[in-house]
């Protein structure tokens, strides 16, 4: 009796001592100031999850399926623990999702109102299709897609003008693509799915912006390729350093290498500058002044991390661009932003699975 109870003692010892020392011998590769002394750095497990994902990673088995989908072909996917990101497009919209898209059209409409009282010309949402929807042939096949997606229902005929989903140009240029448009690895677009979808914002303003000039692309539009570690999906698996992606270099990147400068818009403070290059997404308003922009235009830009590829396009295309994460604003404070800023055109830019989120089931302030 005795002797198992020492030999589970002394295993239990024994971690305790290990895991540490692991934990230190990587100390060298931690982010500069990481507190080492700390039970929450010292007894980090991460490297045995690592251990048991690149295991169980080539027979298709994920360590946390909640988070990432293993598909066919090495394509990583969102799970359900992000607003059922897959089950939400395995069967027609329910009776809840109607009562939701009326709401949400409720509020676009509103919004187009209020804000074209305010001065603002243009009131564009441009969804960012999830990477399922783009590319569902290397879904397992247990999360095949239902003939329908519920973001359909989104756009009706009287709201063609203000919501923008390019998901079919996107399905369209595939087939033709040298290079896919999203990361395996990823969840977000790559350089080429983001120009593709502003290619669509331009061809939604074309006939009301007559006046408008746009960056137009080579016939040639991938200048170049080059591998990458993996994406967030390989990182939620802790193998991102194990699998690679591609980055494209596109040849417009060249031609609209013009000079940024980034401010505080609450303080007014110049926070950077220099080469005109993808901007993070921010919680607070930031804004990027181009003066060689294509257009001298003010624009009020809600994103998320799907505008991080297509914020040097909108930086060439417009001169004076705040930006923030639309999470981050009540309708109230969205309010008091436009009254502030006065844009003459404002546009959100939201990946599909966050479109039933409450910020677009907000009405404006009265």
């Amino acid at each position: 009796m005795k002797r198992p109870l020492y030999l589970s003692f002394s295993l239990t010892a024994a971690l305790l001592l290990i895991v540490p020392l692991i934990n230190l011998m990587q100390l060298p590769l931690a982010h500069q100031g990481v507190k080492w002394w700390k039970q929450k750095f010292l007894y980090n497990m991460d490297f045995a999850h690592q251990i048991i994902s690149e295991a169980i990673y080539p027979l298709g088995l994920s360590i946390d399926p909640g988070r990432v989908i293993i598909g066919k072909e090495d394509w990583l996917y969102l799970g359900d623990h992000f607003e059922q990101s897959i089950s939400s497009k395995r069967t027609a919209a329910t009776a809840h999702d109607v009562k939701t898209f009326s709401k949400i059209a409720e509020s676009a409409d509103a919004w187009g109102r209020w804000l074209k009282l305010k001065g603002v010309t243009e009131f564009r949402i441009l969804i960012g299709p999830d990477k399922d929807s783009v590319y569902p042939e290397y879904l397992p096949d247990w999360a095949s897609h239902s003939p329908t997606r519920p973001t359909h229902d989104l756009m009706p005929d009287r709201r063609a003008g203000i919501y923008i989903d390019p998901t079919a140009a996107l399905r369209k240029a595939k087939d033709d693509a040298l290079e896919p448009l999203y990361y395996r690895t990823d969840t977000h677009w790559n350089a080429l799915g983001a120009w593709i979808a502003f290619n669509e914002l331009r061809k939604s303003m074309a006939s009301t912006q007559p006046s408008l000039l746009w960056p137009k692309s080579n016939e040639k539009i991938i200048a170049s390729t080059f591998e990458r570690p993996g994406g967030d999906l390989a990182n939620f698996l802790r193998i991102q350093n194990t699998l690679s992606d591609k980055e494209l270099i596109l040849t417009l990147h060249k031609e609209y290498e013009l000079p940024v400068e980034q401010y505080d818009f609450n303080s007014g403070a110049l926070t950077l500058s220099g080469l005109n290059i993808g901007v993070a997404p921010s919680m607070t308003p930031i804004q990027i002044k181009s003066p060689k922009a294509l257009n001298k235009t003010k624009v009020l830009w809600l994103r998320d991390s799907f505008g991080s590829a297509m914020s040097p396009l909108i930086a060439a295309t417009f001169s004076d661009v705040v930006q923030m994460h639309f999470l981050a604003l009540e309708p109230q404070s969205l309010g008091d932003l436009v009254e502030r800023y006065r844009p003459d055109i404002v546009i959100i830019t939201s990946v599909e699975r966050d479109t039933r989120n409450a910020f677009f089931q907000s009405l404006p302030p009265e």
